[in-house]
């Protein structure tokens, strides 16, 4: 037989069990006890008490348990004369006074502060006092006047009578005790039994529902679907619990998102490369096999060969562009930041910029602070960026465009801004414009690059903690702008 696994609430139910049993055990021990200790005090207040042995024939009232201890019997009128006395009389006296009467001890008193029994154990708290105990009773005689019945006993006596009384338990006496108790019992029983369903709810409810959520989310976590979200409905610490739950479950959900993202661009980046190094490598093979086979005339043997070069130079760019690319996306690669003035990186660019934008009659405007810019960064990277987007304005416009580049600083940033009227960006490509292998001119990759230089050079401002972005200024001009 399978064991049953340990459960929070198996345990508090099985804790809440135990100890209320312990309880009820106490408790009818106690109510026992109260019982047995009850039995003597009441049977000796019985048989001496005066209120019930008294009768108005006083002559024929029955003095023999009196007797027994040692006690006897006093009949006072209504002037406090002792008008009659009857069994062993230890002190005769003709009249008391109300003094006299009201300072006598009570049979009940004595018992209560005096003797205290436990099984066959007596106790006694003794204390000065007069040697009798008296039991008071009044009551009208045959001749209708008031009387008052006196019944007296040496106090030594009490202890003889109350020991047997303990002792000599029958079985019928013990049976009425437990009897006694068995009605008490019951009740609390049921109301023990009430408090345990109602208990067991509780746990179910606050604890066990909670915990149950918990584990079937986790189960769903490790089974791989991390859109799963909990909710407990419990207390407070239950709250903390679902609200870490549900947080590392986002994370997880975009964690696998972006590996996902990041699985379908490598395929497509591989997919891309091979196409794009195909092409060349198709170019340089038709090539070479051509004059190779003598098919090449002498006046084109140049020509031939200029496009070979081309088409190697492009191979090699688009391997070196891979390289950056790869290195970037690489977990392990970090920038070897330092302190740099950005206007006099920016300056550095564009001389080296200038001849080619005279060559294909683009107009620069260029708008640079003479304060130095500095930040923290990557030179050689951050130079990577900015001969991308001042190169692409130049490469990928027409004659007689104009573009202006800014730098300035903004509320503790740089901005640099990269503005022209030149070829427009198509609508359907502005939004994968910084994805690999995608060019503004609708094709992947062009005569002119490889189409991987937004792609990089957006993972180099985002590695430096800044944002680069494409604006539609107007149907005529385009904006790039670098946030760092």
């Amino acid at each position: 037989m399978k064991k049953k696994p340990k459960t929070i609430g198996r345990f508090l139910t099985k804790k809440y069990i135990t100890t209320s049993l312990l309880l009820l055990v106490l408790l009818y021990l106690l109510v026992f006890i109260a019982q047995f200790l009850s039995i003597g005090t009441s049977k000796i207040t019985l048989d001496l008490c005066a209120e019930k042995i008294v009768r108005p024939d006083y002559t024929k009232i029955d003095t023999s348990t009196l007797e027994d201890v040692g006690g006897w019997l006093e009949i006072l009128d209504e002037n406090n004369n002792v008008v009659y006395t009857k069994g062993t009389v230890a002190e005769k006296k003709a009249h008391y006074t109300q003094k006299q009467l009201l300072e006598m001890d009570g049979l009940q008193s004595v018992i209560q502060r005096r003797i205290y029994k436990i099984g066959p154990l007596t106790f006694s708290l003794n204390r000065k006092g007069a040697p009798y105990i008296a039991t008071f009773a009044s009551f009208k005689g045959l001749d209708d006047r008031e009387y008052i019945c006196i019944a007296k006993l040496p106090q030594g006596s009490v202890l003889g009578k109350l020991e047997p009384t303990f002792r000599n338990f029958r079985s019928s006496t013990l049976f009425l005790i437990f009897k006694d108790t068995l009605l008490i019992l019951i009740p609390v029983l049921l109301i023990f039994i009430f408090c345990l369903k109602r208990y067991s709810k509780s746990v179910k409810e606050h604890l066990i529902a909670p915990n149950t959520v918990l584990i079937n989310g986790l189960r769903t976590i490790k089974n791989g679907d991390y859109s799963k979200k909990i909710h407990m409905n419990a207390e407070y610490e239950y709250v903390e619990i679902e609200d870490s739950f549900n947080h590392m479950a986002r994370q997880l959900e975009e964690a696998e998102q972006q590996r996902v993202l990041y699985e379908k661009e490598r395929q497509l980046l591989f997919a891309n490369m091979a196409h794009d190094l195909r092409t060349p490598i198709t170019t340089i093979h038709g090539s070479a096999k051509a004059v190779a086979d003598g098919l090449v005339s002498e006046d084109k043997l140049n020509q031939t060969m200029e496009t070979i070069i081309t088409k190697t130079n492009h191979m090699n760019e688009l391997v070196n562009h891979l390289l950056v690319f790869s290195k970037l996306e690489s977990p392990d690669y970090h920038l070897q930041q330092q302190k740099i003035d950005l206007s006099e990186l920016l300056r550095e660019v564009l001389l080296e910029h200038l001849d080619l934008a005279e060559k294909n009659q683009i107009d620069m405007i260029i708008d640079l602070t003479d304060d130095p810019l500095e930040i923290f960064g990557d030179p050689i990277e951050l130079r990577r960026v900015f001969d991308n987007l001042i190169g692409n304005s130049i490469q990928h416009n027409s004659a007689n465009t104009t573009v202006q580049i800014r730098l300035y600083p903004l509320n503790h940033q740089v901005i640099l801004e990269i503005k022209d009227n030149g070829n427009p960006i198509p609508k359907e490509l502005q939004e994968p414009l910084f994805e690999p292998f995608v060019s503004g001119d609708g094709s992947r990759t062009t005569k002119n690059g490889s189409g991987l230089g937004l792609a990089i050079s957006k993972k180099i401002v985002e590695k430096h903690g800044g944002k680069i972005s494409f604006v539609e200024l107007n149907e005529h001009e385009k904006m790039f702008r670098v946030i760092l």
